[in-house]
């Protein structure tokens, strides 16, 4: 009998090598590699007929149908619905309500189209049963299968493949027996998936995976998962806040900047249709180091509050701690307001937070960043009626920045009535006489305004 060789494999990417290595040549990850036993699977090449070119113009694409889900924030991250064939995986962290969410979209799913089909690897069919009954997700057209042995589920399908929808939770719970690794293992993701690519497309049933992420926020498992599907969404939140977000991280039928916001209430997750008003509706008033500023989160604008604490630093080095901000974003922010203002924050603390658990990393929001700080740092409110936007560069000049019209509607639909924008901004939008927008072109300028109204 023949002696089973040793090869590596990537966790990453997937790349196999005769020898170990501390760097994958494929994906440049590093410490990846992973030793196997066993026959080394090697790429065949499949003689074929050679496709033949033609000018692009003269290719036929049918339209493809997308089918609203009867969950608006959600189509409007997917692009307008579910693409019919197409492969959705869905990431978040464990708690962050993901099998919640997708429970009840199947629901709708199969209340609205016909037959969904709910894979259940983490619960059994009883345990979902009582979460469904919880949320009000009983259907008769939504079936629960428990199983985690990928052959019987495509036995099955082979046998009922009149779903019109299919949702897998988990991914990394499922296993083909015929394969010598574990669930969850690179080998097992990868042929599973592959095989469900083949049975989204070939049937034209969408098909939602939900996966876990890592502790650094990724997506847990190959990076070849993320290549096969064609829409990767995250859930993300803080299981302290009612408040989660879905974005999209990838999405071969729509854009990938939409944002929808959900509120997590007893009976399940809500769509949140004006999330401004929600983030805002517990802002204090007449405190120092609060300012509301209006963020782009792809064709929707949302309200958030800045807040800032400056305090005395209690180390002999300043601490920099934020939530929803970028860290490194704030530091270059504090070394432009020590160069250009001759504020010196070396001896305090600096904390900054959005409020609600939102993440923004858009670049209007820098002037809001400012405007917290300072007003912090010099301990005095500012009005409750003004709202800011703008990005600073390092010379502390403010930038224009897109969609001020959206930017500047949002404001005044929530009742504020003052404004301060980059200059540059300024010829974007309508004159109204009872709302005041003030331009600026240096942060000199600006705190020479925001400090007089």
């Amino acid at each position: 009998m023949a002696k089973e060789k040793k090869y590596f494999i990537c966790s990453e990417c997937g790349f196999e090598s005769t020898n170990w290595m501390g760097r994958c040549t494929s994906c440049g990850a590093w410490n990846t590699l992973q030793e196997k036993i066993g026959k080394k699977i090697k790429n065949t090449k499949i003689k074929r007929e050679a496709a033949t070119p033609m000018p692009i113009t003269r290719i036929n694409v049918a339209e493809r149908q997308r089918l609203k889900t009867g969950n608006s924030e959600l189509d409007r991250v997917l692009g307008g619905g579910i693409v019919a064939g197409s492969l959705i995986l869905l990431g978040g962290a464990p708690g962050i309500g993901k099998s919640t969410l997708i429970l009840q979209v199947a629901s709708l799913f199969s209340t609205k189209y016909g037959k969904s089909l709910y894979l259940s690897g983490e619960e059994s069919a009883g345990q979902l049963k009582l979460r469904a009954a919880r949320l009000n997700c009983l259907s008769d057209n939504l079936y629960i299968l428990a199983e985690t042995d990928f052959t019987a589920f495509n036995d099955h399908l082979e046998n009922n493949s009149d779903y019109e929808l299919i949702v897998v939770d988990s991914i990394q719970t499922l296993y083909i027996p015929e394969l010598d690794s574990a669930p969850g293992n690179i080998s097992q993701i990868k042929e599973i998936t592959g095989q469900l690519v083949r049975i989204a497309k070939t049937t034209g049933i969408p098909i939602i995976l939900i996966g876990h992420v890592t502790k650094e926020g990724d997506l847990a498992g190959p990076r070849a998962l993320e290549h096969l599907v064609d829409t990767v969404i995250q859930f993300e939140g803080d299981q302290h806040h009612i408040y989660r977000m879905l974005r999209a991280r990838k999405n071969r039928f729509g854009p990938t900047d939409e944002v929808g916001v959900f509120e997590m209430i007893d009976s399940g997750i809500k769509e949140v249709s004006n999330p401004s008003s929600f983030f805002l509706e517990e802002r204090p008033e007449k405190v120092s180091g609060s300012i509301v500023v209006p963020i782009q989160e792809g064709s929707r604008t949302i309200l958030v509050e800045v807040q800032a604490l400056v305090t005395d630093a209690a180390y002999s080095s300043p601490q920099r701690l934020t939530t929803g901000i970028n860290r490194r974003r704030v530091s270059i922010l504090l070394a432009v307001l020590e160069k250009q203002l001759g504020v010196n924050l070396r001896d305090h603390d600096v904390n900054l937070n959005i409020t609600g658990g939102i993440q923004a990393a858009e670049p209007g929001l820098d002037l809001g960043i400012i405007t917290a700080v300072l007003s912090s740092y010099r301990d005095k409110a500012l009005d409750s009626s003004l709202a800011v936007v703008g990005e600073v560069g390092l010379a502390g000049e403010i930038r224009a920045v897109s969609r001020i019209d959206k930017r500047i509607k949002e404001i005044k639909k929530l009742g504020f009535t003052k404004a301060i924008i980059p200059t540059g901004n300024l010829k974007n939008i309508e004159f109204d006489p009872d709302f005041r927008v003030d331009g600026v072109d240096t942060i000199k300028e600006f705190v020479e305004v925001i400090f007089s109204l």
